[in-house]
């Protein structure tokens, strides 16, 4: 076989180019999606946050958090904002979590239907005066996302029109006398 330059190189870019792929076709779906840098959670609990903030604010007409990846914003913040003891606390509260909706529910979060998670939630509404961690996850959770929802392009653009700057100054408009 006669092997001329331009079949090699041919041969050459297909094969770099499949050296370049095969990374991203091997990826850990056990890993998050997102790198934080003082805890760490995996793929499953990434998976519970987002549908955890969906069932907060769902998706109807309008995009629900998970749509707008609240759960990142999150887990962003949390990793950037919150003192290393919240943060441990966190994660101690989101395993407690998912502890609870298995021994109830025989099945994760992610996996109960819409009225499991409802209920678990009421009943976690319930205990709001409780301080333990489990309580600490779910308001932690539900605070930030509501704040993520509420900051998202979607709700300034759509819901709470944003104006960056204030209206028009009307110099010349009449007053009306107060009686």
């Amino acid at each position: 076989m006669i092997v001329n330059r331009r079949h090699a190189l041919r041969q050459f870019l297909f094969v770099s180019a499949g050296i370049a792929l095969i990374p991203s076709c091997m990826q850990d779906k056990s890993k998050a999606s997102v790198i934080l840098k003082n805890f760490t959670i995996d793929g499953d609990q990434e998976m519970m946050l987002a549908e955890l903030s969906e069932t907060i604010i769902p998706a109807t007409n309008s995009p629900g958090a998970k749509d707008i990846s609240a759960h990142l914003f999150a887990l962003k913040m949390l990793d950037d904002c919150y003192r290393k003891e919240d943060q441990q606390q966190f994660v101690k509260g989101m395993e407690l979590f998912e502890k609870n909706c298995t021994t109830q529910f025989g099945s994760s979060f992610a996996k109960c239907k819409r009225e499991q998670r409802n209920s678990f939630l009421q009943k976690i509404e319930s205990n709001k005066n409780s301080k333990d961690d489990q309580q600490f996850f779910y308001n932690t959770v539900k605070r930030l996302t509501i704040q993520a929802y509420t900051s998202s392009k979607f709700y300034l653009t759509n819901i709470n029109v944003y104006k960056l700057v204030p209206g028009k100054f009307h110099g010349c408009a009449p007053v009306k006398a107060t009686a």
